[in-house]
């Protein structure tokens, strides 16, 4: 069986089917697994825990601590002319002003950078969008030279944007779990702090439980052991406790259980990316032989499969049909 036929044989099979297996996967878990969005948005997606988990963050303490957030609406759409839908996980904005996208990305897609940046944009121009609402209110009277001046001011200014990015995969441009990105010139000076991108890496995430010290720590450690664990500690925080309850399987809607499997089965985004795999492969094999070229294709595709949270007993036997056929000689 060749990769293309694996990969045709998953993408033919009824989705319903899939779904309905992983919902009984997910069923003799513990936890649901944030990494997914369903649980994602029912793990962060409360002004309290949205709260402790910014301001470990932005490492804000004291009087710079964010006190409330404002859970926004997370559709965004743009007229280019014809709509362009942008879909966020959490959007919201904190009283020290900040307008925040948070974001989480299980599988890597091509193009990924480009799609921070596109989503970015279009999250920038609603965020100024909704900031005008507030300030250029149509007058009920004739403005006075003072006010028209301050309207002038404004007219171009917009809050600080900042998008968070968890990435459940490797981020080659960045050396550790974190890195704050923003746009800078030649000599390292940056344009403006209004706009930042904050991305972790969580495969780079490797501190253990005795090792957690911060909030950040904190949060990161969840996300990332969660899905896996059977015993999540609270760190004696009650907004990470009632965060964690959210999480439970036992008590999870059925509603947020059956999104949950909807959201980890493959996508038509993650069966196009699969596909592009199959065609590499074949472009590979023609180049530098066939065999060599399903090798690295089918590496490729069981990656993917893992990521995407394919049971591991699927996986196993994806694994040995896929070893079975690499063995034979090409016809």
């Amino acid at each position: 069986m060749e990769q293309e036929d694996f990969v045709l044989d998953y993408a033919q099979t009824s989705r319903e089917i899939w779904i309905q297996q992983t919902y009984e996967e997910i069923k003799k878990r513990t936890y649901l697994d944030p990494l997914y969005d369903a649980a994602f948005k029912a793990f962060l997606s409360d002004e309290q825990a949205l709260i402790n988990f910014l301001n470990g963050v932005f490492l804000l303490e004291g009087d710079k601590r964010i006190t409330a957030v404002t859970i926004k609406n997370t559709e965004v759409n743009i007229l280019f002319p014809q709509v362009k839908t942008f879909r966020l996980d959490i959007r919201a904005t904190t009283s020290n002003g900040y307008s925040i996208n948070v974001e989480m990305q299980k599988a890597k897609h091509s193009r990924f950078i480009e799609r921070i940046l596109l989503q970015h944009s279009a999250f920038m121009l609603q965020s100024k969008h909704e900031w005008d609402q507030e300030f250029f209110k149509e007058p009920a009277r004739e403005l006075t030279d003072e006010e028209r001046t301050q309207r002038y001011d404004l007219r171009y200014e917009f809050p600080p944007t900042f998008a968070i990015w968890i990435c459940d995969f490797h981020l080659e441009k960045q050396s550790g779990y974190r890195g704050t990105w923003a746009i800078r010139n030649e000599q390292g000076l940056t344009l403006s702090e209004k706009v930042k991108y904050i991305l972790y890496d969580l495969t780079q995430f490797s501190k253990k439980r005795d090792e957690i010290n911060t909030a950040e720590d904190r949060w990161l450690y969840l996300l990332k052991n969660a899905g896996s664990s059977d015993d999540l500690p609270d760190f004696d925080d009650s907004v990470i406790a009632k965060a964690i309850k959210r999480l439970l399987v036992g008590t999870a809607s059925e509603k947020l259980l059956k999104e949950q499997a909807k959201n980890m089965v493959m996508t038509e985004e993650e069966l196009d990316y699969l596909a592009s795999l199959k065609v590499r492969a074949r472009a590979e094999g023609k180049a530098e032989g066939l065999a060599e070229g399903k090798t690295e294709g089918h590496a490729d595709a069981l990656s993917v499969f893992e990521k995407l949270g394919i049971p591991p007993e699927k996986i196993a036997e994806a694994k040995a049909m896929l070893s079975t056929k690499k063995n034979e000689s090409p016809k």
